[in-house]
Order: C-alpha cells, then sequence, then structure tokens
C-alpha cells in the first residue's frame, strides 16, 4: 500500500525539525485510533498496519521491526511511574514510522480492549498476514479473555477513582494500570509477549499499549494536569526514533499528559469502573479519621512476606459504633532476579477465618542494562495496591489479627524453582469513623 508517498516524505522532513519539543505533533491531530473489533483486515489502518511490519522486517537499520523490538528490551520504562510516558512515546513514534513506510500520512495504531473484546482480533490470526506472529502461544487463538485466569481481577484497573499512586505508581514501584491489566495480558498471550526482551516483536503488543494509553487517557479526562505530581512532570526520556530514522531528542512527561499533544486521540475512551453505594449507606457524617503507616522489611526466603495490622487500628474497625471505612495504598517488593519470572505476587487481608484479596500480578520483571539504559531504578521489583471498606468489613465478621501477607505464586510449578526473596511490604491507610 503506497498512499501518497512522496508528500508523506515531504512532509517529514519539514517535521523533524520541531520534534524535540512535540510542537510538530501537537499540531497534527488528524490521527484517530479505533478499536481493533471495529475494522476488518480490509481496513485502512489494519492494511497500514500489516504493510508497515512487513516493510520494517525487512529493514536492518533505525526504522526495522527488531530495533524497535531492542529498544523496549534495553529501554523501556517498567515498575515505576514512567511506564506510561515511555510507553505513549514508543507507540507514538512507531505510528508515524509506519506512516512515513507505508505513505499512509494518517496511520493510527488501533486498540485492543480485552475487557469488551473477548478473542484476539481475527486479522492477528491469519497465518498469512504479517500480523500473524508464529511464536505466539497456540491456546492464545481461542482464548476467551474474559474468562482467563486472572481477567475477573476487580483490581485490572479503578481509572474512576485511583490517585496518581495507585495508577501510575511511584518512583520505583508499578502502578496499577501496569501490575495488574498490563501484565496479566502479557501472560496469557505468552510466547513472545511474555519477556520484555522480545514482547515487542508481536504485533498483539502495539493493540494492547494502544489500549493501555486510552486507559491513561481515561484517567487523565477526568483528572487533569492537578493530578500529577511535580516531579513527575520534570521526568525526561529519549532515545526514540522519527519517520527519518534519526532519533527525536528528549521528552519531558509534562508535555505529554494530552493525547492531542502527539497529533492523536481515541474514538472512544475506556469505559469506566464505576461503584455506587445505596443512599444512605454512609450513615451520619464522619466523625473521625485516622492516617497509619505500617511497614516490615522481609529477611524470608520463603517467597512470602507479612505485614500485622496494629492491634488499636484492629480495634477500631471492630468496636466504632458506627460505619467504618478504610482506603489507602501498599507496596511489595521482592527482589529483582530470573527467578521471579514467571510467577504472580498475589497480595490478601487475612483473618483468622476469612480473608480479602488485594490483587494477583503476574510478574514482567524487566532487566534492561542495554546502551543509554535510563532507568529510574532496577534494584527490586515493587508494585502498589490498594485497600478499600472491604477489610472494614473483614474485621467486622471476624476475630483474632489481621495481616496482609503477600506471595509470589509460581506459575511453573513443574520446574520446582525454590523461592524468591521477599524484600518489603508497606501500608498506609485512612480508617474513617461515621456517626451511628
Amino acid at each position: 500500500m503506497l498512499l501518497n508517498r512522496r508528500g508523506a516524505l515531504a512532509g517529514a522532513g519539514g517535521l523533524m525539525t520541531a520534534l524535540a519539543t512535540g510542537e510538530a505533533w501537537a499540531q497534527d491531530a488528524r490521527r484517530v485510533r479505533k478499536a481493533a473489533s471495529s475494522l476488518s483486515s480490509a481496513d485502512d489502518d489494519i492494511l497500514a498496519f500489516a504493510e508497515g511490519v512487513k516493510l520494517m522486517k525487512r529493514r536492518s537499520d533505525a526504522l526495522s521491526w527488531e530495533a524497535q523490538n531492542r529498544l523496549h528490551a534495553q529501554r523501556a520504562e517498567h515498575g515505576n511511574w514512567r511506564f506510561l510516558p515511555w510507553h505513549r512515546l514508543q507507540v507514538a513514534h512507531m505510528e508515524r514510522i509506519i506512516a512515513q513506510l507505508t505513505g499512509h500520512a494518517n496511520f493510527a495504531m488501533p486498540y485492543w480492549d480485552w475487557q469488551v473484546d473477548r478473542f484476539l482480533p481475527p486479522w492477528v490470526l491469519d497465518p498469512t498476514s504479517p500480523l500473524y506472529e508464529r511464536q505466539r502461544d497456540p491456546a492464545t487463538e481461542t482464548l476467551d479473555f474474559q474468562k482467563a485466569r486472572f481477567a475477573q481481577s476487580r483490581d485490572v484497573a479503578r481509572v474512576s477513582d485511583d490517585n496518581f499512586d495507585a495508577f501510575c505508581g511511584r518512583e520505583r514501584a508499578a502502578g496499577r494500570v501496569e501490575a495488574y491489566g498490563h501484565n496479566i495480558i502479557h501472560m496469557l498471550v505468552g510466547g513472545l509477549m511474555g519477556s520484555t526482551r522480545t514482547a515487542a516483536l508481536d504485533p498483539v503488543f502495539w493493540l494492547h499499549h494502544c489500549n493501555v494509553d486510552r486507559v491513561w487517557a481515561t484517567w487523565h479526562q477526568k483528572n487533569g494536569d492537578r493530578a500529577y505530581p511535580r516531579p513527575w512532570k520534570d521526568v525526561s526520556m529519549s532515545g526514540f526514533t522519527g519517520p527519518d530514522g534519526r532519533q527525536t531528542g528528549r521528552w519531558v512527561a509534562s508535555r505529554i499528559t494530552s493525547t492531542r499533544g502527539l497529533g492523536y486521540r481515541y474514538d472512544a475512551l475506556y469505559a469506566p469502573l464505576v461503584f455506587a453505594l445505596p443512599p444512605g449507606a454512609l450513615g451520619g457524617p464522619p466523625v473521625s479519621a485516622r492516617e497509619v503507616s505500617v511497614r516490615v522489611d522481609a529477611d524470608a526466603t520463603d517467597g512470602s512476606v507479612r505485614l500485622d495490622l496494629p492491634a488499636e487500628v484492629v480495634r477500631l474497625l471492630r468496636e466504632a459504633p458506627g460505619r467504618v471505612t478504610v482506603e489507602g495504598t501498599g507496596v511489595v517488593a521482592y527482589e529483582r532476579s530470573e527467578n521471579l519470572t514467571g510467577r504472580a505476587i498475589a497480595t490478601s487481608v487475612f483473618a483468622e477465618k476469612g480473608r480479602v484479596d488485594l490483587g494477583v500480578s503476574p510478574t514482567f520483571v524487566h532487566f534492561g542494562g542495554g546502551e543509554g539504559d535510563e532507568h529510574a531504578g532496577h534494584a527490586d521489583y515493587a508494585h502498589v495496591f490498594t485497600f478499600d471498606s472491604a477489610v472494614a468489613q473483614l474485621a467486622k465478621l471476624t476475630t483474632g489479627p489481621l495481616a496482609i501477607v503477600s506471595t509470589a505464586q509460581d506459575l511453573r510449578p513443574e520446574e520446582q524453582r525454590p523461592p524468591v526473596r521477599a524484600v518489603s511490604l508497606e501500608a498506609t491507610l485512612t480508617v474513617t469513623e461515621y456517626a451511628a
């Protein structure tokens, strides 16, 4: 497919003069990213995607398919608050590379919303298409992603009420959008997608990350620029290749919080999960609120770590005459090693008889170490989890101590690998009591 290639090439040269600031991209908002389920193999964006993959696989320069995978394998940000802006930039650059190579000037990467579209798009399952990947797990071709393992987790994404720490992560800990929904799909698709070293070689990678970016766009629309802390806004990234094969300079996170700043938009944003309480459920007005921070450093090597909630907090949850709510965030960390791959970190609040699950996050461990590696820190592998009022309900219905327990479950038990080492577990909870 060669649509107006000469015009596209001519425009690219002038465009590159302002790429380092991103201003030229902001003026070019013609790209509309559409749902994969709304597109057939004959649609322009799918034709361009397939043609672009075929052309890139024939190359060996900076515009090659392998070069994009190498960039992700060596420099991609995982396990920290750079995850969302870094991957937004890589997908945006890929769009423009494909547009230049195919002459499809307005090419926009489709997104695959696996929570709505239960199966992979048929055009990535056609063995005659460049979008087919032979090393993909064969079971994926018929997998119902809505019924797959971990897919029913209530912690996949909460775009309605997550704050920055919970959603985007911290400087050295993955947020929930990465740790749950993102990691789950990498694990379920398997094959090349199962490792940061090879994930970008599967075309499904780009469809998946396009939807992850769409989730961020939805969260941003609700919260706006005020939601981002200044240290995050000042984060910068580089190493991306433009459509002329040259690097596009340094990008500051504060300049790319809006998709229009990179010249694209979505046909529809992500459907937020809204949990509504019936009228009067909260009872009277709040009479007190208490914030408690607790932490434990682990020296165990059995793949788990335990943090007991303070006795006075447990007593308040059980004995308060009015309604009590719990909210807050925690971070669990494990030693980063090859042995951590192929596991799922399950975190719960346990009582003597009962528990509340706080989430299960399949690991997607990045080791990086390539030329120009700028990672915020790859010492420990950590992610954020959150609390809600189910913890208060558990306290009311049980006796004895309450404890947060995190365990790195092995998804490949047949290999009989040794346990991984837990590093730390911390939590900050706000307990609010309402009048009876």
